[in-house]
């Protein structure tokens, strides 16, 4: 005789129904729980999750719309002008992110271009400065001094050559300026 005489440990099988008729207990843990799918699951986990979406359909059950108010969009595009981040904000208003995103879509509402951040090069970084001033990108900076992509692909950990630092100085209309600490 093969295998143990021991008897394995008891194992839950899933509930399987001849028919798809719900139940009515079944029916007001839907309607009670609507759009909270995980907590429907949880409570009947013989229930697909696609069972669930098509008896929900069925019986006309649909997430809340939410209709934005003036108030709401005021508040909005002040965040936005102040650059407070998308989650932020929607977690100011108690919506989804993916709500507030489509009302900003949908409203035009931009974030403003973002001064460059700090990269810890002096030079670099007014440059950039003085380019974002301007309203110049890397790329146009780079087709300005001829660079071929120098400013573009930029990092500090990357060198640049010096006169394509010399050259965009020139075209921003600056120069450079070299202080000595007294000894």
């Amino acid at each position: 005789m093969q295998g143990a005489l021991e008897h394995s440990p008891v194992r839950h099988h899933r509930v399987v129904r001849r028919h798809s008729d719900w139940t009515l207990k079944e029916h007001e843990v839907v309607v009670s729980h609507w759009p909270n799918m995980d907590e429907i699951k949880k409570r009947l986990p013989h229930r697909s999750q696609h069972a669930i979406a098509s008896f929900a359909s069925k019986y006309n059950l649909r997430k809340q719309i939410h209709f934005w108010t003036t108030t709401e969009d005021a508040l909005l595009r002040k965040r936005v002008r102040e650059n407070v981040p998308r989650e932020q904000i929607a977690k100011e208003l108690g919506l989804t992110l993916n709500q507030v995103s489509n009302r900003m879509q949908y409203a035009n509402i931009r974030y403003g271009r973002r001064p460059p951040a700090s990269t810890g090069h002096l030079v670099m970084d007014a440059i950039f400065q003085r380019a974002a001033a301007l309203n110049m990108s890397r790329r146009d900076l780079d087709e300005m001094c001829k660079s071929g992509g120098a400013f573009a692909g930029w990092s500090p950990a990357r060198g640049i050559h010096n006169r394509h630092l010399w050259r965009a100085v020139k075209e921003l209309d600056g120069h450079f300026i070299v202080e000595w600490s007294v000894l």
